[in-house]
């Protein structure tokens, strides 16, 4: 694996200073980062084993994009936009459920097979000739990765296997598409701009003030690693470490000695990061897969799962009750620091960032999106209503500037 220093991170122009202080504040400006950001990248949905039946269905909305995702009936995973063909009802209702051989939509009853195709049409003979290979549910990219499903409702860029290559081999070890889903599972909104989240999260500096069971149980082993193509990995060890904090040195106590993993990641826990906003967490006693995204301006979503593998001894169950009930925490502190940082950003006194050497994932996260929106270059936003157009105009004047 590839890291990137600090030097090569903060050679862009303006990178130290993080994005401009109105791009935390701007309602086109989500809307294009919806559009431009999110609809063109790779989103996590979850995970093959919520999905064990032909007809197992699960849904999952961007903007005013929704798709759903099925179990076909040659066991293979699909993913569709949940827009009927007729009238544009959604074809399923439920955020997850069993559609059995078709999906059939509420609205007037049109169906479709599992692999998308029109099943039928109720009183065909009131509709005019209709050549039916057109008229199925029209397709998502959809790409299963070590079990974890994906999908991309547009953009052509690698996939997904192709941007965690440097995490495969890692990943490997933990067998995750062999895991169950547990039954933690959470859903936070926030009343804020989504990257003033994605922002503490990026970053390990705050480990030691804002998290102090965490540090105590990782210590100054937490190193945060930017890699090229856009990853992100940190990772901290709590081998023969002496703890402060009784539920650390409980937890270390729980995790049994018979490990299916190799014995330099059975203290260890990493996280990896992949653009916009997926990260998984890799833990010796289970994994967790969280992502953030937009729900409009000022409006943000944070969203979680935890998986396993079977395991019913008791000192693993205690272990993944532990691990939980320390990762709980440092949610609710995380959500703290969020809620004061974009109280922050909205008053007139913040104009910008001042970036440390540590915290490269907040700089290389800014770089990927003025990458993918040059408006953010801007130190200022542009005039109410021109904001796309402007975005249009910068990527069309850097596509000239790259080719000649």
């Amino acid at each position: 694996m590839k890291t990137l220093s600090a030097e090569k991170i903060y050679q862009r122009p303006g990178s130290r200073s993080g994005l401009p202080a109105w791009t935390y504040n701007n309602a086109e400006l989500t809307s294009l980062e919806i559009e431009q950001v999110f609809l063109r990248n790779w989103l996590f949905v979850g995970h093959v084993a919520e999905l064990p039946k032909s007809g197992d269905y699960q849904c999952f909305s961007m903007g005013d994009e929704r798709a759903v995702v099925v179990r076909d009936g040659e066991g293979e995973i699909r993913a569709f936009y949940n827009v009927c063909r007729h009238r544009a009802s959604r074809v399923v209702a439920e955020e997850s459920g069993h559609c059995g051989k078709s999906f059939i939509c509420p609205f007037h009853g049109w169906s479709y097979n599992l692999d998308g195709s029109l099943r039928n049409i109720p009183r065909a003979d009131t509709f005019p000739d209709l050549d039916r290979s057109q008229y199925g549910l029209k397709p998502l990219d959809c790409e299963v990765w070590h079990g974890l499903i994906f999908i991309r409702f547009g953009g052509d860029g690698p996939s997904v296997a192709q941007m965690l290559a440097p995490a495969e081999e890692e990943v490997g070890l933990y067998r995750i598409e062999d895991m169950q889903s547990l039954a933690r599972s959470y859903d936070y909104r926030f009343d804020l701009d989504w990257k003033a989240v994605v922002d503490v999260d990026n970053e390990g500096y705050h480990v030691p003030i804002g998290h102090p069971e965490l540090f105590d149980l990782l210590g100054n082993s937490y190193v945060d690693e930017r890699l090229e193509g856009g990853l992100g990995r940190s990772y901290g060890s709590f081998k023969d470490r002496k703890f402060k904090f009784e539920r650390n040195r409980e937890y270390v106590d729980a995790l049994p000695a018979d490990s299916y993993l190799p014995e330099s990641h059975r203290h260890i826990w990493i996280y990896w990061g992949m653009f916009p906003t997926f990260v998984l967490t890799l833990f010796p006693d289970q994994v967790e897969i969280y992502q953030f995204f937009p729900s409009g301006p000022q409006q943000s979503v944070m969203q979680g799962k935890c998986y396993a593998l079977p395991d019913e001894r008791p000192q693993m169950q205690r272990a993944r009750e532990l691990n939980q009930a320390i990762n709980t925490g440092v949610g609710n502190e995380d959500i703290q620091l969020i809620e004061w940082v974009a109280e922050g950003m909205r008053s007139s006194a913040f104009d910008g960032l001042m970036l440390s050497d540590i915290e490269l994932g907040v700089a290389s996260f800014h770089n990927a999106l003025r990458d993918a929106l040059p408006v953010l270059e801007l130190a200022q936003a542009p005039e109410a209503g021109t904001l796309k157009q402007e975005n249009e105009r910068l990527l069309a004047k850097g596509k000239v500037a790259a080719a000649s």
